[in-house]
């Protein structure tokens, strides 16, 4: 079974080239329980909350509580023209002394996946807007890459110094928005800047990040125009970056660059030597699919194929993570049909447990296995360049309501190791009750009250702007109807 690169999986939308539409847009689950749920109180039905996280910047982007560095600077993307493009409807400009941006819709909508299903009244009074009309992003078209004010990989579950294996990136875009995040955001000089992630157990520091595509070079450059300057991106980290192609997400032991391969039978010498670059904190694959032609989606009956891809990437990923805190993050969309992928669920179903080689003591490793750790709201300004792709087609596609499952060891890594790379979803739930404002690294749970604070912010604002018209149409008519009556006397 082969595997494609990021794609639409069943979306009708007619985007132009590079531009994301507007949104109408491989257990059970662990960590912290959703709140009890209070359906008689609630003004609208809410999105499923289990497992369910999102970004602190992308809440407080929703609730126009931005940081005032938090917003972009058009400069801050090379491939911007430096703001010259038409400027989007949020009016922000992130400089110091500027206007508070305003809630953020399209964030909104990235938490609470709101249709005419969900909540009607609010579709109604309130439309989706384009992602790059966050406050966040730059960039007057999505086909610049929706330059964003650099993201902390808190809010990502990517940091400085980690090992990163990106698989079926379709326009290598999302590999260099992990790279800016692993390296800092120097490019050209092969050295980023670590914050502060430091070497890990393993002894290493700097990070890598493993590029691959399904494809092969030259298909990749004929589809994607802006192919050869992502490259030329990545290729200014050097060593750092290591990209392959014609890779299978379901057999990466045979189709990795060979010295990345795990192998079999190796000499246990051979394999420390190999861990290092063999062993990575994280492991992703962007909305996966079976293979399929040029801008086609995976249609609903190939639902099957594309769960069995799952399991067999899971299975064939879980042999690269790392043995103390690796997970593997899968972005898929939630709205139906997609939740009937049960992802949390079949992800798992073909893993069995591992059998590692002998401890740091020397006696045999204990089984592990991996289990389901939550989902956090995909949150595409959090990553530039990052656009997704469909299959085979420059075309991008709505993804507002997309998560990434995140998948880890069953005993969360050794919580004794002070230096390890923390999980993406926090083990302890920060406590937002008192009303104080999540650090914009940080990762939140998402509650009905979260929902509701999105929602009524946004609600409340489209009241005062209806408010605001009615006013300006009454001064407007007060004005002005004088002036037609004595026309009309003029006339008689």
């Amino acid at each position: 079974m082969a595997a494609t690169d990021d794609h639409d999986n069943n979306d009708d939308d007619d985007d132009d080239d590079d531009d994301d539409a507007p949104s109408a847009s491989a257990s059970a689950a662990a960590g912290p329980p959703p709140e009890p749920s209070r359906r008689s109180d609630l003004s609208c039905p809410r999105r499923d909350l289990a497992g369910l996280h999102c970004p602190g910047i992308t809440y407080l982007c929703a609730i126009g509580a931005l940081p005032p560095d938090s917003c972009a600077d058009p400069r801050s993307d090379p491939r911007s023209d430096g703001g010259a493009r038409k400027r989007v409807r949020t009016g922000s400009r992130g400089s110091a002394g500027a206007a508070p941006p305003p809630s953020c819709v399209p964030c909104a909508y990235k938490i609470g996946a709101f249709d005419v299903a969900l909540d009607s009244e609010f579709v109604r009074r309130i439309p989706n807007r384009r992602p790059e009309e966050c406050p966040r992003s730059a960039s007057g078209r999505s086909g610049d890459g929706g330059a964003s004010a650099p993201a902390k990989g808190t809010a990502t579950g990517y940091r400085p110094d980690m090992r990163v294996l990106c698989v079926g990136d379709g326009d290598f875009t999302f590999s260099l928005a992990v790279a800016r995040i692993v390296f800092g955001d120097g490019e050209g000089d092969g050295e980023g800047e670590s914050g502060g992630g430091g070497s890990d157990e393993g002894g290493t520091c700097g990070g890598t990040v493993v590029a691959t595509s399904y494809e092969d070079e030259g298909t990749l450059r004929k589809v994607y125009p802006d192919f050869d300057d992502t490259l030329a991106s990545l290729n200014s980290y050097r060593e750092r970056v290591i990209v392959g192609y014609n890779v299978d997400a379901t057999r990466l032991d045979e189709t990795l660059p060979r010295k990345l391969r795990v192998g079999k039978g190796r000499k246990k010498k051979e394999e420390k030597k190999r861990e290092e670059r063999t062993k990575f904190h994280r492991v992703c694959w962007n909305f996966p699919c079976t293979a399929i032609g040029y801008g086609q989606d995976g249609q609903n009956d190939a639902m099957e194929r594309n769960k069995e891809l799952v399991r067999r990437f899971v299975v064939s990923a879980a042999l690269y993570l790392h043995e103390r805190c690796g997970e593997i993050h899968i972005a898929h969309k939630t709205k139906p049909p997609y939740n009937q992928w049960g992802m949390e669920v079949v992800a798992l179903e073909g893993m069995r447990c591992l059998v590692g080689d002998d401890d740091d003591d020397g006696g045999p490793r204990s089984k592990r296995r991996l289990e389901y750790k939550g989902r956090v709201v995909l949150d595409r300004c959090a990553l530039p360049p990052y656009v997704p792709r469909k299959a085979l087609d420059r075309k991008s596609f709505p993804c507002h309501d997309a998560c990434v499952y995140v998948f880890g060891w069953e005993d969360d890594c050794a919580r004794d190791v002070p230096s390890r790379q923390p999980p993406t979803i926090p083990l302890h739930r920060p406590d937002l009750s008192e009303g104080a404002p999540p650090d914009p690294s940080s990762i939140v749970p998402v509650t009905e009250r979260l929902i509701e604070e999105v929602r009524s912010t946004h609600l409340r604002a489209a009241e005062g702007r209806s408010k605001e018209r009615k006013e300006k149409k009454r001064g407007h008519d007060e004005r002005i109807g004088p002036r037609k009556k004595r026309r009309k006397k003029k006339k008689r």
